[in-house]
């Protein structure tokens, strides 16, 4: 698959809002396969999209698919439509929660990577590793302890953007935490350090202060940094 540039898909979902309705729903998914046996599975902050801001988890994809690193698949939750006031968060999607949205939509698109393993990366049993960015690094903490499938986290200016839930599953998770966040970025280094101090079921953990940067990681050479942090979690 290594000659494919990227694999789109669109998965269909459903959920259940506040009021008890089945809400149905889609989360876009691009891949940009290789041979590589391996995948990173990229949840983007917020803000973003799958590709990313200036298009830079796409352009990150395609240097992972260049240097055969791993095959990076990288999605979006349902964008918040602010039909419905939930009294505990700002965000919701046709009356669910989009904190509930967050979380299932990465562990839908991590079971899709798993199933299409072989088409993604050349083996039925992957290295995998998962990577998030700001709430969506919240997400990778509430979500990879349930697969045992997941060896690494990377979590990037994350903050506990959905929870409880972030910090019993990023405590109960058994694999090697990576984590960087930028030195202007106070809540994201409040966080490394409660995490740090944490009873961690971890086999490491690792964390590295950006100088210079703050949450958004925001200009060239931060956004080189980026990649960088890729190569530090994942390589090897």
């Amino acid at each position: 698959m290594a000659n494919v540039k990227s694999m789109d898909a669109r998965l269909t979902q459903e959920s259940r809002s506040v009021a008890g309705d089945m809400v149905s729903y889609q989360i876009p998914v691009t891949a940009y396969p290789t041979d590589s046996k391996v995948i990173i599975v990229n949840s983007p902050g917020s803000g973003e999209l799958k590709d990313g801001r200036d298009q830079r988890w796409k352009k990150l994809g395609l240097h992972l698919q260049e240097t055969e690193l791993a095959t990076m698949v990288t999605y979006n939750a349902p964008r918040p439509d602010f039909k419905t006031q939930l009294e505990w968060e700002p965000y919701s999607y046709e009356g669910v929660s989009w904190n509930k949205l967050l979380i299932e939509s990465l562990s839908h698109t991590i079971e899709w990577a798993l199933g299409n393993s072989v088409q993604l990366c050349g083996s039925v049993y992957p290295k995998v590793f998962v990577a998030g960015f700001s709430s969506g690094g919240s997400a990778v903490g509430a979500v990879a302890h349930r697969y045992p499938s997941v060896e690494r986290i990377l979590l990037l200016s994350t903050y506990d953007s959905v929870g409880d839930p972030f910090y019993e599953g990023v405590f109960a998770f058994t694999g090697d935490i990576y984590l960087a966040y930028g030195g202007e970025d106070q809540p994201a280094g409040m966080l490394a350090q409660v995490i740090q101090m944490g009873a961690l079921a971890a086999k490491s953990f690792q964390a590295r202060e950006v100088p210079n940067c703050g949450h958004r990681f925001d200009g060239e050479a931060n956004t080189k940094l980026l990649t960088q942090a890729f190569h530090w979690a994942f390589e090897g």
